[in-house]
């Protein structure tokens, strides 16, 4: 009977060795939180825009051009350009101790923020019984919201710009992951799809 006991006792310990054996003491390192970094990885730009309304006066009333209007007005914005923070992707660290991090390429992010303390009076000229109303700003407006969208994501330099940025925020956060853990990681790039 002790005999059994102590053969017992021995399995369980050589168990206990042998599981304990399998764990070591090398943490894995936590990159969750890798998106907020990519959020505060954005770039504001000011831009200066122009709104105009247009209408060349086709409307003529008792051979009276009533439709002619001419407008235009200034003020800034700010566009924010950045990565897609959805499309971020960090694996590993491999055997080699090499992190890749997928980033896509930066984009304008929601629409241009407008300084409202900067908008000009509107200067005008138009035709007999014409005005320029509400509707024609807003309208004006919103174009040149669009076109100076589409400006800013025609800029190759501000998007190219934006994009380093976020590689340059997101490996320095793989490389101060690795610090307390005794690692220091070689980070490698790629274009994420």
């Amino acid at each position: 009977m002790k005999a059994n006991k102590i053969i017992a006792l021995l399995l369980a310990g050589c168990m206990a060795a042998f599981c304990l054996s399998a764990c070591t003491d090398e943490k894995a390192p936590d990159f969750s939180g890798y998106k907020e970094i990519a959020e505060l990885a954005t770039l504001e730009c000011t831009f200066h825009n122009v709104a105009e309304i247009r209408n060349d006066g086709t409307d003529i009333l008792f051979g009276i051009n009533v439709g002619y209007k001419k407008a235009w007005f200034e003020y800034d914005s700010i566009v924010t350009l950045g990565v897609d923070v959805k499309k971020v992707k960090i694996s590993g660290p491999n055997e080699n101790g090499v992190v890749t991090i997928a980033v896509p390429d930066a984009q304008v992010l929601g629409l241009p923020d407008v300084d409202e303390s900067s908008v000009s009076d509107i200067y005008q000229d138009t035709g007999l019984l014409t005005a320029i109303d509400r509707v024609d700003q807003m309208e004006a407006f919103k174009t040149a919201q669009e076109e100076m969208k589409k400006s800013a994501e025609g800029d190759v330099g501000l998007m190219s710009q934006a994009k380093e940025r976020a590689q340059t925020l997101l490996g320095q956060y793989v490389q101060s992951v690795g610090q307390p853990l005794g690692q220091v990681y070689e980070v490698e790039f790629v274009d994420a799809q």
